[in-house]
């Protein structure tokens, strides 16, 4: 399989008037939902569609219990979801307090393994 690109403008946001320089982005994606990949799974197992799709959306319920109960969650041998902050900057340690946290995103990172997977990518014009 070959991961397209496309080359996308970028102006520098130091100096706006500079000439704009070009890098690669992924293109034209294709969205798999979770009854496609119940039955991708289903024909690589001995599991069935309804078992695998039963399973993905109590993973849906599950994650956020966990990271609001304040886990990381290392799912072998994807990787690790967990949470980080987005925090406003205080001169001071003391003043900072929960209301300094100005949004939660959801951080994920890959297992050595789907990261060598993933190296192995071949990639062309889209």
């Amino acid at each position: 399989m070959t991961v397209l690109y496309k080359v996308s403008p970028i102006k520098s946001h130091f100096d706006p008037s500079q000439k704009p320089k070009y890098i690669a982005r992924p293109c034209k994606r294709n969205i798999i939902d979770t009854d496609e990949m119940s039955r991708i799974i289903a024909d690589r197992s001995t599991l069935s569609r309804a078992d695998i799709a039963a399973t993905l959306y109590a993973f849906e319920e599950l994650i956020p219990e966990l990271l609001l109960g304040n886990y990381s969650l290392h799912l072998k041998p994807l990787g690790i979801f967990s949470l980080s902050f987005k925090s406003k900057a205080e001169d001071d340690a003391e003043k900072v307090n929960a209301g300094s946290i100005t949004g939660i995103k959801l951080q994920f990172r890959p297992d050595a393994k789907l990261k060598m997977e993933l190296k192995k990518a071949k990639v062309g014009k889209g």
